[in-house]
């Protein structure tokens, strides 16, 4: 099938997605440009068109020697040919494969499809996200080398993160091999084989590939028998708290795939465990401890717990951290200033979950969640919708390579916005607000106004992983899963 701009396949599904939206009007394909969808309904009341968009950021940031067929965006194509591990998806803004974001986010969105599977097929989605978790977990399986049942080494990493990050082009330009390391262990990476573990058993549990189960199995007892997570490459950008809640969180999906009551006890102990601390017996009897994220997905781990128990016990430490972040209607929440919405948005599903379960939780936080999704979407002091491509408003110039249109630093110096060859990243999250009132915006919030200078991104340290408009995958993860429960 030919793309054009976004492709058919949108076309097709937004024509399904119409159907269920009072008002909504057919697409017309703007040449090469993105398709737009009018409603009369406010944009920040669209949910089906947020769910489908969303989704087409991956697309932006595939990564291996089939890009050119498998992304929806007809300006991607193959790229990073020679990776030691094909496939998979970059990080970001930038080049690097890192293990620990990309187990995360592939396990989330396996989360969001199993939750709310019907929402999925009422919208003609299911297949879309099927061929992104499929591609996930099949980079997930390419880094595992088994021997027999057994994990006998893990790629946790491709692609060197501080000199990646010194380096502006187009991942299709990027042919400096040099930049393209594979980071292999045999004793380290528990988090992430966890996070992969999680993932895989995610997607098996959605779709039935035994293969995916037999290597959820295999990392799973490989994170649990390594219990280390210091692998210095990923250390100074993805350095994780633990990973005791990591292997939680996969041993939930795991018993969800298998019945097996050892996956269940070790949930169970992980929620009834009190020492803190980096060193696998970290555990949340006292509360849930942190917003979902790529670095702490206990709050996760809990909530697939009070499913798998029914018990009101368990919901109620899901309730308790719940109820004091989802506390306003009229005020944004804000955990940190950095990447501000991702935070909001994996707070949503969280409280969405939960809400579906209020038989037995006791609470419905949805009111909260719509709420919170209009001020991301545009019902906001500034006027900003931060997902890309939504609308007129939104957020126009995240930092991506890919996307900008530029092939240097030096090429971008003293420029606006992107380059007369850019493209539009549709779906992209960008980090949003730097406080609950949405007045101050991040640089992340500013690209939408045209007088943005490049060089500021310039000046800022790779090391800091911001140059200005950082994007990364996990911050439209929950995006979309969010819009389903929403219609």
């Amino acid at each position: 099938m030919k793309k054009i701009g976004l492709g058919k396949r949108v076309l097709a599904c937004v024509a399904s997605a119409a159907t269920l939206l009072t008002g909504t009007t057919a697409l017309s394909a703007v040449g090469m440009q993105v398709q737009t969808l009018t409603a009369s309904a406010a944009s920040y009341d669209n949910y089906a068109k947020l769910l489908q968009y969303t989704m087409y950021f991956y697309d932006g940031n595939m990564c291996g020697s089939d890009v050119g067929s498998a992304s929806q965006f007809t300006w991607r194509d193959n790229c990073h040919t020679a990776d030691e591990v094909d496939g998979g998806y970059h990080d970001a803004g930038d080049h690097v494969k890192f293990g620990l974001p990309a187990g995360y986010t592939a396990s989330t969105l396996g989360w969001g499809y199993y939750e709310y599977k019907d929402s999925y097929d009422a919208l003609g989605q299911t297949a879309h996200l099927k061929a992104l978790t499929d591609r996930f977990c099949d980079f997930f399986k390419a880094s595992t080398k088994l021997n027999g049942n057994d994990v006998s080494s893990l790629c946790y990493q491709v692609g060197k993160g501080q000199e990646d990050h010194d380096v502006w082009c187009s991942p299709e330009s990027q042919t400096d091999q040099s930049l393209r390391t594979a980071y292999w262990t045999s004793d380290d990476a528990s988090d992430i084989a966890a996070e992969y573990a999680a993932a895989l058993a995610a997607n098996y549990v959605n779709f039935g590939n035994e293969e995916d189960l037999t290597y959820a199995k295999a990392l799973y007892n490989y994170s649990i028998r390594t219990n280390k997570a210091e692998c210095p490459a990923a250390g100074n950008f993805y350095g994780s708290y633990d990973y005791y809640d990591d292997q939680a969180w996969a041993a939930g999906w795991l018993y969800l795939a298998t019945g097996d009551s050892s996956y269940k006890t070790f949930l169970n102990t992980f929620m009834n465990a009190s020492n803190a601390g980096k060193s696998g017996q970290s555990g949340c009897q006292w509360g849930v401890y942190s917003p979902m994220s790529w670095n702490n997905v206990s709050l996760g781990a809990a909530i697939l717990q009070s499913e798998i128990t029914g018990s009101g016990s368990d919901w109620s430490k899901v309730t308790t951290y719940l109820n004091s972040k989802c506390t306003s209607d009229s005020q944004y929440y804000c955990e940190a200033s950095w990447g501000s919405a991702r935070y909001n948005t994996t707070m949503q599903l969280a409280a969405l979950v939960t809400s579906k379960y209020s038989a037995q939780s006791g609470k419905d936080y949805s009111g909260w969640c719509k709420a919170q999704m209009a001020m991301i979407l545009g019902n906001n002091p500034k006027n900003v919708n931060f997902v890309v491509g939504m609308d007129s408003n939104s957020a126009k110039y995240p930092h991506h390579r890919a996307a900008s249109g530029y092939s240097s630093f030096d090429e971008m110096k003293k420029q606006t916005g992107y380059s007369a060859n850019g493209h539009t990243l549709v779906g992209a999250l960008v980090g949003g607000p730097a406080d609950a009132n949405l007045l101050t915006p991040t640089r992340s919030t500013i690209m939408r106004q045209t007088k943005l200078r490049w060089t500021t991104m310039q000046a800022l340290s790779a090391q800091q992983q911001v140059c200005t408009l950082f994007i990364r995958p996990v911050l439209s993860t929950l995006l979309s899963r969010v819009s389903t429960v929403l219609l």
